[in-house]
């Protein structure tokens, strides 16, 4: 999966070890590293100064390198809101069928 197919306007993600987590709007993250990018490779990008991903590091087998994941596409239970949070309880009043 590339980020062009990445279904929803916020990129959120985390990381399942440490307490990491943050957000992008996908058309700034496309913009920043191209919209044809594999999604683990954005994870690498976005991870890269994690101390656990540093090159020198020599891989553990029993330990994870790194947890970090795409928050939204491993939840469960529907669809996650596009919008920020300050913006979800905004709502239209009034409009064009208002002026009767």
């Amino acid at each position: 999966m590339r980020l062009s197919d990445y279904p929803w306007i916020i990129v959120r993600f985390d990381c399942a070890i440490c307490a990491r987590k943050g957000q992008y709007r996908l058309a700034r993250l496309a913009a920043q590293v191209g919209p044809e990018m594999e999604l683990e490779a954005v994870l690498g990008q976005i991870a890269y100064d994690c101390p656990q991903m540093r090159p020198d590091r020599k891989a553990r087998k029993y330990v994870a390198n790194c947890g970090i994941r795409f928050t939204d596409l491993e939840r469960r239970g529907g669809p996650p809101p596009n919008l920020p949070p300050a913006m979800v309880r905004l709502r239209v009043v009034g409009g064009q069928d208002s002026e009767q």
